[in-house]
């Protein structure tokens, strides 16, 4: 769900409820960056309570572990985020991560008056066992807020978001045959030659800042919204000394429309997203202090997404059911081939795979049934399909259980 369906939801449409679920999923793919299968589990809890007429909080925490098999190429988190500046190898090996995720927040509406503040963190740990041995670390922390005025049937606001993102990215080797070589991309399959190598330890960090105006319908009516989001990172090479060697700044505009309804909504969206690379040039270095010449524009990437997704509930005699699916579709333009002497073989099916487009669907059916008094138990089996252009696919199912009051 995106930010927008979020905000919505735990705003207006959500009437005070708890729920607390445990979740189980396994999948395949053929994109062997996150690895040719995947399984694990995720604990979850959310909640809205309303004080009063007036003010409402909410909250939401989770804890997800997870392992693949069968990993290539790249040795980061979130490399969707970093790409193309990530750290590579041509060994790879499966990777274990666990996340921690928690966002809470206030919404006071009095007086034709509605305003919120909350705050989102994300903390993630991935790692290998054998060499090469990542050990990255990410810490994701936001705040956002809105105010806007809200009549009988809608809400007009205004929503910002502002946020710090970090990464260290390590890698270690333990084996007393060697190390492997390490590279450090700024093309999609094009290392940065003069720090592959000797440099194993990586650190971005960086700001997110968004904008949102949204329309939002009190118990019925049309949603709507457009925004602009900012994404900007920095690599730092940090075994030895700290020399940045790329940024990255990614733009994105987006809009939204559609319908909600006490039984179901739908909703369209559609976004454009403009990614633009800078790799730093340096000089001979002396006493370790490398020389910065220029800095230069290396890379630029235009995507295209849209989006649909709906949901219905069906009430029957004992309990209900929800129904809910989406499908959406990205496409990403190809940025001009690296000039001679910044490619690698090597990585070239990584370059694929990374400007690859893609469509992807998933669909969940809910089912909750009354226990005593105000509690319910529910059940949703959910499976998701991905197709990407390089002819290859991936698949995902889950099952979620737990209790709601």
């Amino acid at each position: 769900m995106n930010l927008f369906l979020v905000i919505i939801t735990s705003l207006l449409l959500d009437t005070a409820h708890t729920e607390a679920y445990l979740q189980g999923q396994y999948g395949q793919s053929a994109m062997p960056i996150e690895g040719i299968s995947a399984g694990g589990f995720c604990v979850q809890a959310r909640s809205v309570y309303d004080i009063d007429a007036v003010n409402r909080v909410f909250g939401e925490a989770s804890y997800s572990w997870n392992q693949s098999q069968g990993n290539q190429w790249v040795e980061n988190a979130d490399y969707q985020l970093l790409y193309p500046y990530l750290t590579c190898d041509t060994i790879g090996g499966g990777m274990r991560s666990e996340t921690y995720w928690f966002r809470g927040g206030y919404r006071r509406e009095k007086a034709h008056i509605i305003w919120h503040l909350a705050l989102q963190y994300r903390a993630l740990q991935s790692y290998r066992n054998i060499d090469p041995r990542p050990k990255n670390k990410v810490a994701d922390l936001s705040v956002e807020g809105s105010v806007g005025y809200t009549d009988n049937r809608y809400a007009y606001s205004f929503l910002a978001q502002v946020g710090r993102y970090k990464q260290n990215n390590d890698i270690a080797f333990y084996s007393e045959l060697g190390e492997a070589m390490v590279y450090h991309l700024v093309q999609p399959s094009g290392p940065y030659t003069r720090f592959s190598g000797g440099y194993k330890s990586a650190y971005y960090h960086g700001l997110t800042a968004s904008g949102r105006f949204m329309l939002q319908p009190r118990a019925e009516g049309f949603m709507a919204g457009i925004g602009y989001h900012y994404f900007g990172v920095t690599e730092e090479l940090s075994s030895t000394t700290s020399i940045p060697i790329a940024d990255l700044h990614t733009h994105t505009a987006t809009a939204q429309f559609g319908y909600a309804a006490p039984l179901w909504r739908i909703s369209a969206q559609a976004g454009y997203a403009l990614r633009l690379g800078t790799q730093y040039i340096y000089g001979e270095a002396a006493n370790n202090y490398f020389n910065l010449l220029t800095r230069s524009t290396n890379y630029a990437e235009q995507q295209i997404a849209v989006s649909l997704a709906g949901s219905y509930r069906l009430n029957l005699p004992v309990g209900y059911m929800r129904f809910a699916a989406d499908a959406a579709y990205l496409y990403k333009t190809s940025p001009a081939p690296p000039k001679e002497g910044f490619t690698n073989t090597s990585f070239a099916p990584l370059a694929a795979y990374l400007l690859a487009s893609r469509a992807d669907a998933q669909a969940s059916v809910r089912y909750t049934f009354p226990l005593k008094s105000r509690y319910s138990w529910f059940v949703q089996p959910a499976a998701s399909y991905t197709y990407y252009t390089t002819r290859s696919h991936a698949w995902q199912v889950s099952f979620s259980t737990g209790v709601c009051f």
